[in-house]
């Protein structure tokens, strides 16, 4: 097969798909073979790729500029989908090609760590207790609470983040205490582990 630079490959790829010429047609404009043309075509249509990837046999879609460019925004928007990441960036790649560059960049698509809403006055009491407690001997100490467990009105948050920031603010969803079904519990717990846990028939009045 003869050598055809990038321009050619993405024009003869780019009329079929957005000309809607078949790729006979399109062929024809640039000389190119039509066993060419559609191999180009069919390539583009499995894999979503353009240009070969040196040493695959694959083609490749996007430049490095683009892909920087993909990555960058996944990273100052870690809860856009793969599909806002594409319209907000103008990759030329489909979903699966998409991911592949956020996985070459150490980004993955996982579920969010969820925590509780809080205030600032919430922020402000908690840190004041651990600053006033840090001597307290707490293996004499017993925790004991009532909870609501509620199930949640949405599903799991994706979020694209590096491995190993589970718990990195900035990969984290917040929620509210509120939901489709409660369940009214009490605990406790101590420096020897969890105690047993009650479930709580009603609405507790401690």
């Amino acid at each position: 097969m003869a050598h055809h630079d990038r321009y050619i490959r993405e024009h003869i790829i780019a009329l079929p798909e957005k000309g809607r010429l078949s790729a006979s047609t399109a062929r024809k404009l640039y000389g190119v073979p039509t066993s060419t043309a559609r191999e180009w075509l069919w390539k583009y249509r499995r894999d979503g790729q353009v240009e070969r990837r040196k040493g695959t046999g694959l083609w490749r879609v996007s430049s490095p500029a683009q892909d920087a460019a993909l990555v960058a925004k996944a990273e100052r928007n870690p809860f856009f989908s793969a599909r806002d990441l594409k319209v907000a960036t103008g990759f030329p790649g489909q979903r699966n090609t998409i991911i592949s560059r956020f996985k070459a960049a150490d980004l993955r698509a996982q579920h969010a760590a969820v925590k509780e809403l809080l205030t600032d006055e919430h922020k402000l009491y908690h840190f004041a207790f651990a600053e006033s407690n840090v001597d307290r001997k707490w293996d004499r100490v017993i925790f004991t609470d009532e909870s609501t467990f509620s199930s949640a009105n949405d599903g799991p948050v994706l979020v694209y983040r590096p491995q190993g920031e589970h718990y990195n603010p900035q990969y984290m969803s917040t929620c509210k205490r509120s939901g489709c079904v409660s369940v009214h519990c009490w605990d406790w717990i101590s420096h020897e582990g969890a105690g047993v846990i009650h479930r709580i028939e009603g609405v507790g009045n401690s």
